[in-house]
């Protein structure tokens, strides 16, 4: 279980300690020492939070699936389904569950993705949403996505720095890195491409 919040990892423990044939075996703060964890010995599945304060939960999953192709993981996330999940899901897992998730759906989603299978929320599932494809936002991080849904929202770049505790000058270097990755030209086209890709509100 990987998680830098030590209350939600204490519940999640004491919910999960009652199910018979469940059990938390190694807890991480953040997704380095998930890393060092797996590295001393082999998980039948990891719990994974999107957003963590020492690092991105996403980039920890493309270390993990890079190093272990075959390691069963659940994505842990606040965020919406729509956006992340396919992120998640490219990056190599093989579950996302939203944290205002009933227990019932965690449990499920659990027993699924340790078995084989793949737990996939109502948005993507045949019927409910269109085939997965490759976009160029899939590459994003967790903080660009953070700094362009931002950036969309019209916030300007001094208070985006404001917000996130960073300086103008590295949200700008955000911003470029945005741009090139989406191969866009200015804010406007960051404006339009999130609306053609149902990115946002």
């Amino acid at each position: 279980m990987v998680d830098d919040h030590t209350i939600f990892r204490s519940g999640l423990r004491r919910l999960l300690s009652d199910e018979p044939d469940m059990r938390i075996v190694a807890e991480a703060a953040g997704g380095r020492e998930a890393i060092e964890q797996l590295r001393r010995r082999p998980y039948d599945l990891v719990l994974l939070d999107v957003s963590m304060s020492g690092g991105s939960g996403l980039d920890a999953l493309r270390r993990i699936h890079a190093e272990w192709p075959s390691q069963r993981v659940i994505m842990l996330s606040m965020y919406p389904a729509e956006q992340y999940a396919p992120i998640a899901l490219e990056a190599g897992a093989q579950g996302y569950v939203s944290k205002d998730a009933d227990a019932t759906q965690l449990v499920a989603a659990i027993r699924i993705v340790a078995s084989g299978g793949y737990c996939l929320p109502a948005c993507l599932r045949p019927g409910h949403h269109p085939p997965l494809t490759a976009t160029a936002h899939a590459a994003l991080t967790e903080r660009e996505w953070q700094i362009l849904r931002l950036i969309v929202a019209g916030v300007s770049l001094t208070e985006i720095g404001n917000r996130l505790c960073l300086s103008v000058k590295t949200i700008s270097t955000y911003r470029t890195r945005l741009l090139h990755k989406l191969a866009l030209a200015s804010n406007a086209e960051l404006v339009r491409y999130c609306l053609e890709h149902g990115i946002g509100d």
